[in-house]
C-alpha cells in the first residue's frame, strides 16, 4: 500500500481507517488463533460449563442468602421472645401489680407466650434453618470447586494463544492500517539525536520528571514521540488543627451579675511543603515548516456547545481580537487576524509571534480541517487538546491520551474464554488507533506538515548509549516501586537513569530515585478565645524530606528472535536463575523489543557476554 497522504483527518477516520483497522485486527487475530492451534470448540464449551456453573453458584448465593437473613429474622424474635417472658414476668409480680393496669393472668399468659415464641424459634432454626444453611454452603463449595477446576482446564485450553501475544503488535497494526506512520520498536538514541540537534528537543528531561512509557517513530520522515511521565511538583498542604477551650464570664441579667461557663473551640491552619505526582501524557513532533513561529493554544469549547452558543462567543473573541490587534499595533507588533473569524477564535493562538508564517501553515485547507476536529461531536473528541508550537517543535496533549494506556501491555487481553480474549484484543487495538490518531490528528490536519520533508540530517558514528533515556527511564519504571526506591521513601518515587555502560547490544545505567520519607510534626499556632485569653492551638503536621538512592541495571536490546524467546516462561526462569547472584529479590522485565535486569555495581563486560551466551 502506498504511502498516500492525509488530507482530511476527520473524514478519512470515519471513512477509511477506522473499519480498516478493525478488519485488520480481526484478520490478525485469526492468524493468532490459527497459530496457537487451540481447539476453539473444546474451549467454547468448557466456557459454556463455566457459565452454567456461574449461574448455579449465583442461585445457591442467593438461596443461601434468603437462608441467612431468615435465621437472623428468627433469632431477632427469639431475643424479643425471652425479652417478653422476662418483662412480664417480673411485672406479674405483686410489687408491679399497677404498672400496666393489667391482670396477673393476662400479664402471665403474655409472658408465657412470649417464651413459647422464643423456643419455637429456637427450634425452627436448630432442626431447620442451620441444616439448610449447611447444605446450601456444601453445595456451594462444591460448586465452586467445579467452577475453579473447569477454569484451570480453560487456562490450560488457551494459554498457547495468550503465549503469542506482545507489545509489539499494536504498533505494528497501527502501521498496517496508516502506512503514512512508522512505529520504531524502541526510541533509540539515533532518533533521539535526531529530536535533540536538528529539532531542538532537549537531551535531558528535568529530575522532578520519569518516562513512564514512550514511542517514537515517523510521519513522512518527520519525527514524533509519544511519551507518558510522571511528574513531581512542590507544593503546599493545608494542616488544620482544633482546641477546645472553657472560661468564665459575667453577664447580667435584669441588671444582676452572673457567672457563665462557656466552651469555644479554636481552630489554626498552617500550609507546609508537600509533594503532589501526576502523570501527563503528550506527543512531541519535529517538523522544519514553519521553523520561526512561536504560539499556544488551549481547547475553547465546552463539550455542550451549541450553534447559538458557538455564534456568541465568536463575536465576542472577534471584539477581543480587535482590542488585540489595536494594541499590537501601538507596541510595534505584529498581530493580523485572518479572514476566517471562526477558525481564529476557535484555534485562539493569539499570541503568535510570526504573522506570515503562520498564514503558510494554516491555509484555507489547514483552518478547515482543524474546525472540523474542534467542532466535531461524533467522530473523534472535539475540543479537547493544546497545541503548542515552539519552532521546529509542536507539543500537543488531549485529555483523552490522559486516561488511556498505550503500552500495549499483552496482560490487556488474557483471559481463559478465546471469544473474551478476542473481544479484548479488538476493543483495545481499535481504542489504540482512536485514541492515537486523535492526539497527532491536529498535525496531520496541516498539509504542510505532510508536504514537507526534512533536510539531510548527519547521524554520530557513535552513540554513547544504544536506547535513549526516555526508554531507559520508561524500562526502569516497569520494574516494582520496591525495585529502587529508598527504603524509607514513603511517596511514590521519580526515577532519573544515566547512562555507565554501552555493550554490543545492552545499555548499563545508574538508576537514581527521588522520593521522600515523612516525619510527623507539630506546630503551634497562638489563636485568641472570646474571653480574649491567647491559647495555642496545636495543628499536626507532615514534613516531607528528600531521600533517594542509586542502583543499577542492564537493558538489553532484543531482536526478533530473542522478543520470541523472551516470551518462553522456561528461559524468562532460567536468565532468572542466572541474575539470581546480582538481583535475588526482581525477576527481569521486558519490553517490546527490550529485557531488562536489576544489576550490582560491579555488572560489566564479561558478566553482559555471559548473559549474551544464554539468548543464543
Amino acid at each position: 500500500m502506498s504511502k498516500q497522504l492525509i488530507f482530511d483527518p476527520l473524514e478519512e477516520y470515519r471513512d477509511r481507517f477506522k473499519g480498516l483497522h478493525n478488519e485488520n485486527v480481526n484478520k490478525f487475530f485469526d492468524e493468532l488463533l490459527k497459530k496457537s492451534a487451540i481447539n476453539v470448540e473444546e474451549n467454547d464449551f468448557t466456557v459454556k460449563e463455566i457459565n452454567t456453573l456461574n449461574g448455579k453458584i449465583a442461585n445457591e448465593e442467593k438461596a443461601l442468602g434468603k437462608a441467612r437473613a431468615l435465621q437472623a429474622f428468627l433469632l431477632f424474635l427469639t431475643i424479643v421472645g425471652f425479652i417478653i417472658f422476662i418483662a412480664f414476668l417480673v411485672l406479674s409480680t405483686p410489687n408491679n401489680e399497677d404498672l400496666l393496669k393489667m391482670p396477673t393472668f393476662a400479664r402471665v399468659i403474655i409472658a408465657v407466650l412470649g417464651l413459647a415464641l422464643a423456643i419455637t424459634t429456637i427450634v425452627v432454626v436448630r432442626k431447620k434453618i442451620k441444616p439448610r444453611i449447611r447444605d446450601s454452603q456444601t453445595r456451594l463449595s462444591a460448586l465452586i470447586e467445579q467452577r475453579e477446576a473447569k477454569v484451570s482446564l480453560a487456562w490450560s485450553q488457551v494459554n498457547p494463544l495468550n503465549a503469542l501475544f506482545d507489545a509489539n503488535m499494536t504498533p505494528m497494526l497501527v502501521e498496517k492500517t496508516i502506512p503514512i506512520l512508522t512505529m520504531d520498536p524502541y526510541f533509540d538514541a539515533r532518533r533521539l539525536d535526531y529530536l535533540v540537534r536538528k529539532y531542538g528537543l532537549g537531551d535531558f528531561t528535568p529530575d522532578n520528571e520519569s518516562a513512564l512509557f514512550v514511542q517514537s517513530g515517523e510521519i513522512q520522515g518527520n519525527p514524533f514521540l509519544l511519551a507518558r511521565v510522571l511528574n513531581m511538583t512542590m507544593g503546599t498542604k493545608t494542616y488544620r488543627g482544633s482546641l477546645v477551650v472553657t472560661y468564665t464570664v459575667t453577664v447580667y441579667v435584669d441588671g444582676k451579675a452572673r457567672r457563665e461557663t462557656r466552651s469555644e473551640t479554636l481552630v489554626a491552619t498552617v500550609n507546609k511543603p508537600c509533594p503532589y505526582y501526576d502523570n501527563d501524557t503528550y506527543i512531541i513532533y519535529g517538523n522544519e515548516a514553519a521553523p520561526n513561529l512561536v504560539f499556544t493554544r488551549y481547547p475553547q469549547l465546552p463539550l455542550d456547545w451549541t450553534e447559538k452558543s458557538l455564534r456568541r462567543f465568536v463575536e465576542k473573541e472577534k471584539r477581543e481580537m480587535e482590542k488585540i490587534s489595536a494594541k499590537a499595533l501601538k507596541q510595534g507588533r505584529q498581530f493580523t487576524p485572518i479572514g476566517n473569524t471562526e477558525f481564529e477564535a476557535l484555534f485562539n493562538a493569539y499570541d503568535r509571534n510570526h504573522e506570515l508564517e503562520y498564514r503558510l501553515l494554516f491555509t484555507a485547507l489547514g483552518q478547515s480541517e482543524i474546525l472540523d476536529l474542534i467542532k466535531d461531536k461524533t467522530v473523534g473528541f472535539g475540543d479537547n487538546f493544546q497545541f503548542f508550537k515552539n519552532k521546529n517543535l509542536n507539543m500537543i496533549r488531549s485529555h483523552h491520551s490522559q486516561v488511556f494506556d498505550y503500552s500495549g501491555d499483552p496482560q490487556n487481553y488474557y483471559h481463559y474464554d478465546n471469544q473474551e480474549i478476542r473481544r479484548r484484543f479488538v476493543n483495545y487495538n481499535n481504542d489504540y488507533l482512536h485514541r492515537f490518531y486523535f492526539n497527532i490528528a491536529p498535525v496531520l490536519a496541516i498539509p504542510l506538515y505532510q508536504q514537507h520533508k526534512p533536510h539531510e540530517f548527519i547521524y554520530e558514528k557513535e552513540y554513547q548509549s544504544h536506547l535513549s533515556f526516555y526508554e531507559h527511564e520508561s524500562t526502569v519504571n516497569q520494574f516494582p516501586s520496591s525495585a529502587f526506591s529508598h527504603p524509607d521513601s514513603h511517596t511514590q518515587n521519580i526515577l532519573k537513569t544515566k547512562i555507565v555502560q554501552k555493550g554490543k547490544d545492552f545499555d548499563t545505567v545508574s538508576v537514581t530515585s527521588h522520593g521522600f520519607t515523612t516525619v510527623e510534626r507539630v506546630d503551634y499556632v497562638a489563636k485568641t478565645a472570646g474571653n480574649g485569653s491567647v491559647h495555642m492551638v496545636p495543628v499536626p503536621w507532615t514534613e516531607y524530606i528528600p531521600v533517594e538512592r542509586e542502583s543499577h541495571a542492564t537493558i538489553k536490546v532484543l531482536d526478533q528472535e530473542n522478543v520470541k524467546k523472551a516470551k518462553d516462561q522456561s528461559f524468562f526462569d532460567k536468565i532468572g536463575e542466572y541474575l539470581s547472584k546480582y538481583t535475588p529479590d526482581h525477576k527481569p522485565v521486558t519490553g517490546r523489543h527490550v529485557m531488562a535486569f536489576i544489576v550490582g555495581a560491579k555488572f560489566i563486560e564479561q558478566d553482559n557476554e555471559e548473559l549474551d551466551k544464554l539468548f543464543k
